[in-house]
């Protein structure tokens, strides 16, 4: 049920009396229920309580249905959206999507204080985050979905996902976070198995608003931004009421969760809509972003994090969760992004809508660091002061060009309903990177640890310039029989990755040129009842180009034939309720996912691989959104996976018995069994308390394994937040629009390990957290 507020009805009634014909289109199943209309008409203002709609309304203006408040990319009313359109790419109640799909919204980001989006994805089942730990909580965004990495859209335009000059977004540059679990090919093109993120801009509004704040706390930190805009005014004419500006500015500045380490950004985001009639909008938003200290990015020894070392002296116990491991002088994380972008629709008619989103995007990032040597000299027997390091750097730039165009179609055919999609996405990443060895560096008295050793750098060996390129044509039909939804969608793709590597010592150059393609599909069924309840199943599938290796073929001659990518399926069957008249959304799914085609060292060719890779995922998750009451809200949900290797001829050391062990049934590092959280927040709306907020939540991380042989485990955690807040308008009249809020994060000073890849690459949480914030708005 979509909910439209008082500033949405205000403009439309107001462009009815000023001439313009507003006709509301509504389906035999849709209806719409006025609570409590009361309207003042004059010639300048007009107010009207909210409206409760159902369904959409034909004649309301494009731009609006899509990014107003309630729309399926416009702000989320609470902690419950009810439309998206990340799962189909048209505009869906999410209770008629039949796979899992999470939003999370602003009041969300807002309340939980999320600094990154990994901060702000803490809350999502089946999501775990911060594989870096603290260390590189603003350098990085690095989560797994479902047990495997996910990649990142914003706009529904994809991210590129180098390392060392990773765009990064910023939370409060967003108006939600859209997240679909599962196979996600079929609409996005290449990705994994476990989903994708789609992040989504604010975008201007016609109504004026503004927004500023200031925050203290943390590490010696100091943020600020503000947040403006509104339509652009015109005295008459042919452009009145037709342009609306957004401009959205932040700063950050302080010290890194890290001894000695930093943490900077600064970033404008400018946006212009131009709305010339109700079927037609064009947004153009820009940004540019500087982060030129981001924390630090090393790990440090299973001995000595989640076990206790022998530091000798009579040291016995672990490293500080503020341990820095590098040498100030040395590390650097300098990154700079600017992008352009436009989102375009049109309805050429009431049957059919026309998108469009493309953005350039160009980011540059300078990195080098000093950190612990992932290699067996910080094995499961070491001890003693010293940390062995290695060191190095990269200096990498990318140019990045997506655009996506699609069709949406609605139409019948006798007693079915169509809403058909087509359409055809390309994306061109360039990558430029300067890449070297990462020798030895003097190793780190943990025990009187010395951050100025002057370092000299290792010269870059290699310039390597490479292009990876995707074209997809996709289609995909929603077709509704009374409540039964049957959809099903397919997907061809064409993907390339090519150019030169540089060796800059000779001058010799390697060319590389791995063309690849694939089909994917998705099939699903979804049964909604008068009740709320949605009962589905669904298929759906996904690749990942393989770039690296070659498989032996006598009809390729020696140099062997390209692997086929990898390939992923799920299967889903689940249950939504969303109780009629609320705003509460209950999902739980079950899954099976299969990734296969990994490749492995081929045990008969030397130099060729064989794919016989194969990850198999069966796991559980329930996730309750609720906006309970007036002023109470909350989410929740939990976790279960049994992920591992199913299929594999590899092998991997053995640390303890350095024995080589198969491969087949062991599972994954860094992805826990359970997970599990639950956050909520109250308002008091009455009484001497009026104007207070309470809110907490509490996550629980369950154990992981921590190295591919699978002989030790990190621990589980379990961490607390909390946050109040109050309305300042209730101590003076005269503090309308400001409020206070403090936030704790791991409220007990939890240390805690967030995972492990081997014995040598373990990542610390981040301690406790507060900060304080004055915000006003207007």
């Amino acid at each position: 049920m979509g909910r439209y507020r008082q500033d949405s009805a205000r403009r439309e009634i107001r462009q009815s009396l000023q001439g313009s014909l507003a006709i509301l289109l509504l389906s035999t199943t849709c209806s719409v229920v006025p609570s409590a209309v009361s309207a003042q008409v004059a010639a300048t203002d007009v107010e009207l309580a909210e409206l409760n709609v159902t369904g959409l309304g034909g004649a309301r203006s494009l731009g609006e249905g899509l990014y107003g408040p309630g729309g399926a990319t416009g702000p989320v009313p609470g902690y419950v959206a009810s439309r998206s359109t990340v799962g189909t790419k048209t505009d869906t109640p999410i209770l008629e999507t039949a796979q899992s799909v999470s939003v999370i919204g602003r009041q969300q980001i807002e309340d939980q204080n999320a600094l990154t989006i990994n901060q702000a994805l803490r809350y999502t089942p089946s999501v775990t985050t911060e594989q870096r730990g603290g260390a590189g909580s603003t350098r990085l965004e690095q989560f797994y979905i479902r047990g495997f990495q996910a990649p990142l859209f914003l706009d529904g335009l994809a991210l590129p996902g180098s390392r060392d000059a990773f765009p990064t977004v910023d939370p409060f540059r967003l108006e939600r976070v859209d997240i679909i679990k599962g196979p996600a090919s079929v609409l996005y093109g290449q990705s994994g198995p476990g989903g994708i993120v789609n992040l989504v801009s604010k975008v201007p509004q016609f109504v004026r608003h503004g927004e500023i704040f200031i925050q203290g706390g943390g590490f010696s930190e100091v943020r600020g931004g503000f947040d403006v805009g509104g339509p652009i005014p015109s005295e008459g004419g042919p452009l009145a009421d037709q342009f609306a500006y957004r401009i959205i500015g932040l700063g950050w500045n302080g010290d890194g969760p890290a001894e000695t380490t930093r943490v900077e950004r600064a970033f404008i985001n400018p946006s212009l809509t131009w709305r010339p009639s109700t079927d037609t909008q064009l947004t153009i938003i820009g940004n540019y972003q500087r982060d030129p200290f981001s924390g630090f990015y090393g790990g440090f020894p299973a001995v000595g994090t989640v076990f206790p070392r022998n530091f000798g002296n009579g040291v016995i116990g672990r490293l500080p969760a503020d341990f820095y491991d590098g040498d100030r002088n040395f590390e650097r994380s300098d990154r700079t992004q600017g992008s352009i972008s436009y989102l375009f629709d049109h309805r050429i008619n009431e049957h059919l809508r026309f998108h469009s989103a493309a953005r350039y995007l160009y980011t540059q990032g300078d990195y080098r660091s000093v950190f612990t040597a992932f290699n067996d000299s910080n094995g499961p027997f070491t001890s003693g002061p010293l940390i062995a390091r290695s060191r190095g750097g990269t200096n990498v730039q990318i140019d990045a060009f997506t655009i996506d165009n699609n069709f949406v179609a609605n139409f019948d055919t006798g007693i079915f309903a169509h809403t058909a999609l087509l359409g055809v996405d390309h994306r061109s990443f360039e990558t430029r990177t300067l890449s070297g060895p990462f020798p030895a560096a003097p190793p780190l008295n943990a025990l009187a640890p010395n951050y100025d050793m002057n370092i000299p750098f290792p010269a870059f060996t290699a310039d390597a310039r490479i292009t990876a390129e995707q074209t997809g044509v996709y289609f995909q039909d929603q077709v509704k029989f009374d409540r039964l939804v049957l959809t099903l969608g397919g997907r061809y793709d064409i993907a390339r990755q090519f150019g030169p590597t540089r060796t800059l010592a000779t001058g010799a150059v390697a060319n590389q040129d791995v063309p690849a393609d694939a089909f994917t599909g998705r099939a699903s069924l979804l049964y909604l009842f008068d009740s709320g309840v949605a009962p589905y199943v669904s298929y759906s599938e996904a690749f990942e180009p393989i770039v690296n290796g070659r498989i032996f073929d006598p009809a390729f001659g020696t140099a062997g034939r390209i692997p086929t990518p990898i390939s992923s399926n799920q299967y889903e069957a689940g249950i939504k309720y969303q109780p009629p008249g609320t705003d509460i959304l209950l999902t739980t799914a079950f899954f099976d996912i299969r990734r296969s085609n990994a490749t492995n060292t081929d045990p008969v060719n030397p130099g060729f691989v064989v794919q016989t890779g194969e990850v198999g995922v069966q796991g559980v998750e329930f996730e309750a959104r609720a906006n309970v009451a007036t002023g109470l809200t909350l989410i929740g949900g939990f976790s279960l996976l049994d992920i591992r290797n199913t299929q594999d001829i590899g092998t991997t050391l053995n640390d303890l018995t350095g024995r080589q062990v198969p491969l087949l049934g062991r599972r994954p590092v860094q992805v826990p069994d359970q997970t599990a959280s639950l956050f909520v927040d109250y308002r008091f709306t009455e009484g001497p308390l009026i104007g207070l907020g309470l809110g907490g939540g509490v996550r629980y991380l369950g154990p992981s394994w921590g190295d591919p042989a699978n002989t030790f485990k990190v621990p589980e955690s379990v961490l607390l937040d909390a946050v109040v807040s109050y309305d300042l308008k209730h101590l003076d009249a005269t503090l309308q629009g400001f409020t206070m809020q403090i936030n704790a994060q791991n409220l007990l000073d939890e240390r805690y390990v967030t995972g492990c890849f081997a014995y040598s690459g373990c990542y610390l949480g981040l301690p406790r957290t507060v900060y304080a914030t004055l915000r006003y708005r207007w």
